[in-house]
């Protein structure tokens, strides 16, 4: 239910980001908690930023194992299938020191 790290590096505009996070504090706040899984990323390709646009693109490849989530309260759990080689993109920027996710786009297959 901890997502202050996934929060500083996420500006207010990252829907995706912001979903996550309120997925894991309603999920936590229900009682319920995720198993941990192991996942594997791979082909990252970060590319500079373009004229006229303010991030730039980082790709990454990532594959995934189930995922088993425990919603709390006697509910029953639920389970994900896992996914093999899922194109991740990010729009990221460098910003006083740090850098920054303004949203992830996940490429279907």
């Amino acid at each position: 239910g901890n997502t202050t790290e996934f929060a500083a590096m996420s500006e207010d505009s990252c829907k995706f980001c912001q979903s996550a996070i309120d997925n894991a504090t309603n999920l936590h706040k229900a009682g319920g908690w995720n198993d941990k899984w192991e996942q594997e990323i791979t082909n990252i390709r970060y590319y500079d930023k373009l004229e006229g646009y303010d991030y730039n693109r980082v790709e990454a490849t990532v594959s995934r194992q189930m995922i088993a989530s425990h919603p709390g309260g006697g509910a029953t759990t639920e389970t994900s299938s896992p996914t093999e080689n899922e194109t991740l993109d990010f729009a990221v920027r460098y910003i006083n020191g740090r850098w920054l996710i303004g949203g992830v786009r996940v490429e279907q297959k």
